[in-house]
């Protein structure tokens, strides 16, 4: 049973190391569905102007060309002591989240403020 434990205890820690290492912008598309961090350059923020005001924090080239993009839910903004929009624009940041592809393209919804650590 110790041993079960140790291995169990051993397979959690080596996952949360995993999820931690940051991967390259490039690549996120093959991480869909895994919980990664990824450092890189914010090229481009931009605030929807429908119903509900989704922020878009874009990476690598500039919209509509980017790597990928974090999205924060109006909903969501509370969470943040600052305004993402202005904030991290043209910042160097790591994102740490869950990878979808939306439209072809990787991107991670973002919730809290700790999940962005600008760099």
């Amino acid at each position: 049973m110790k041993k079960l434990i140790t291995l169990i205890t051993f397979f959690l820690i080596a996952g949360c190391l995993y999820a931690q290492q940051p991967i390259s912008g490039d690549s996120l598309a093959k991480y869909e569905g895994k919980v990664v961090s990824v450092c890189a350059k914010v090229t481009g923020t931009y605030v929807s102007n429908g119903k509900s005001k989704t922020t878009f924090i874009n990476f690598g080239k500039p919209f509509p060309n980017h790597s990928f993009s974090v999205v924060i839910f109006e909903n969501d903004l509370s969470n943040f002591s600052y305004k993402p929009v202005r904030k991290l624009r043209r910042k160097n940041v790591c994102v740490t989240g869950t990878v979808k592809i939306y439209k072809g393209k990787p991107e991670m919804i973002v919730e809290k403020e700790d999940q962005i650590r600008i760099k």
